[in-house]
């Protein structure tokens, strides 16, 4: 569980332990990597508010986060 809706993806990223910082968060989503309630997200913008997603980085790092 976070907080701080709305929260953008890089931090959410970061903060969920799905990538090892911001930085590289964004070069997860420039690659095509990183994917939300099972869509590809391409806009290193994106602000997600409050709610529960799945989040998916890679083939194998899954993590359900509950934004509030």
């Amino acid at each position: 569980q976070l907080s701080g809706a709305p929260l953008g993806i890089g931090a959410l990223l970061k903060q969920a332990n799905l990538a090892p910082s911001t930085s590289e968060a964004s070069r997860l989503i420039d690659g095509g990597g990183v994917r939300v309630d099972g869509a590809v997200i391409s806009d290193r913008g994106l602000k997600l508010e409050a709610g529960t997603f799945v989040v998916q980085v890679g083939k194998r790092k899954f993590a359900r986060v509950t934004l509030g």
